[in-house]
């Protein structure tokens, strides 16, 4: 019975010892099994990111849908600050033009009164389709930088959008083919091929992947098209068919400049969706706060010198005149920037509108600098 109780209380802490690692192994492999599911849900996290930052930005701007109606939808879709915008720079560069060739002294006021409203007509139509091809390639990127635009928030079907791209096409070039002037037709097809190549989803093209190449469009169209193409249609000339006046060329130096400025500052908003859809603006590339100190650079640069012109090139009243406004405007945009917050786009956005606004007023001091 001894040998028989020693036997058996020695197979008892056997019995023990072998159960005891089975139970670590249950429990070793619930916490693997467990560890694994939290890696399977970071993965699947990180996967779905972008689509569930899509749905919570998209999600306020598609409640607004049922409340927005076609007219202001439509308005959204054309960009109003674009349209102001070429109204603008083509009534400019027209005022320009007349002053240089005397238009209003070689044929009656409303022959040239004509010639400026197809110019302004035939612009703007363009305008509302290059900006509406770009919401319709753009989509992805804006339900989440730009949510509130009738394309990303289900406002505008694609259908909708093509439609109104087709009808403002046709009537600029009607337009354009019907005012006789080969300078605004080519103002018209290259703004539109340049359109195309900026924004298309196609081999070769969206150039607006590339800093370099989009810089040039926007450069391309606001420094060049504008300025020559439209002052050769107010003259009744061709695009190259004139000596370039001093106005005019000040003007191209300065909305260069300007051009460059926008063709980087437009993207310091969009930071997060561009580098999401892999668009590789230089506000993604170099950071927005290192992009920010380069636009107000230009900025400060493009309005100094223009100061400096109105002062040594002509000393006349309204040149002075012109010179202290653009000194004011150097001044408000070196304040403003000082309250721009650059991890916030929508205090980026609201100093990107007053880039704009200064542009705006740019143009109707153009006439008047010398």
């Amino acid at each position: 019975m001894a040998a028989m109780t020693s036997t058996c209380a020695g197979s008892i802490p056997r019995a023990l010892n072998v159960a005891t690692p089975r139970s670590s192994i249950r429990r070793r492999l619930s916490r693997s099994q467990g560890n694994a599911n939290l890696s399977l849900a970071s993965k699947a996290y990180q996967r779905n990111k972008y689509s569930v930052l899509i749905t919570r930005a998209t999600s306020s701007a598609q409640s607004e849908t049922m409340r927005t109606s076609p007219y202001k939808a439509l308005a959204s879709f054309a960009r109003p600050h674009t349209i102001f915008g070429t109204i603008v720079s083509v009534s400019s560069v027209t005022v320009m033009a007349w002053q240089f060739g005397g238009v209003l002294e070689l044929c009656s006021a409303l022959a040239a009164s004509i010639l400026a409203a197809q110019a302004i007509v035939s612009s703007v139509l363009m305008n509302v389709a290059i900006v509406g091809i770009n919401q319709v390639y753009d989509k992805k990127l804006d339900r989440i930088n730009k949510p509130y635009l009738p394309m990303a928030s289900g406002a505008f079907t694609s259908d909708a959008a093509l439609a109104v791209i087709a009808v403002c096409t046709t009537f600029s070039f009607i337009v354009g083919a019907s005012s006789g002037s080969s300078s605004l037709l080519w103002a018209l097809v290259l703004s539109l091929l340049l359109g195309i190549v900026y924004s298309v989803d196609y081999p070769g093209l969206r150039w607006k992947r590339s800093p370099v190449l989009a810089a040039c469009c926007v450069l391309f169209v606001r420094a060049v098209i504008v300025q020559l193409a439209f002052f050769a249609h107010a003259l009744g000339r061709g695009v190259l068919d004139f000596h370039l006046p001093m106005n005019l060329c000040v003007a191209i130096s300065f909305m260069t400049i300007y051009g460059i400025v926008i063709a980087l500052f437009k993207d310091l908003p969009d930071v997060e969706g561009d580098s999401k859809q892999d668009v590789r603006t230089l506000s993604v590339q170099l950071g927005p706060a290192f992009v920010f100190k380069v636009c107000l650079f230009l900025l400060v640069l493009a309005y100094g010198s223009a100061v400096l012109m109105s002062v040594l090139y002509s000393a006349t009243t309204a040149s002075f005149a012109v010179g202290f406004i653009h000194l004011l405007v150097i001044i408000t945009l070196v304040v403003a920037s000082k309250r721009v917050d650059i991890a916030s786009s929508a205090s980026l956005y609201d100093y990107y509108m007053l880039i704009w606004k200064a542009f705006y007023l740019e143009y109707f001091l153009l006439p008047f600098v010398f």
